[in-house]
């Protein structure tokens, strides 16, 4: 997904499944995979969840991800997972 300047009215979808878009991407001989977690970003807190590489559902490593980490607690988890911030 891709918005505007944060306004989720102009948001472009690109794949409702973000695991097999981060295969696509794989495939394709993407190295990296950065996630943002967009309602985290909004919210002020993490609201998606990640999994191993930054993947949503698991499956990219190694990935970058951003958006909604708010604490130290919070990043310790994604450091744990191996996701860089």
């Amino acid at each position: 997904m891709r918005v505007v300047h944060g306004d989720f009215a102009t948001a472009t979808v690109f794949n409702e499944h973000p695991a097999a878009q981060a295969e696509a991407w794989a495939k394709a001989g993407f190295e990296w995979l950065h996630v943002v977690d967009l309602n985290g970003s909004v919210e002020g807190r993490a609201v998606n969840g990640v999994g191993r590489g930054g993947d949503p559902e698991g499956g990219v490593d190694p990935g970058q991800l951003g958006g909604g980490i708010r604490s130290l607690g919070q990043y310790r988890r994604l450091d744990r997972s191996r996701v860089s911030g």
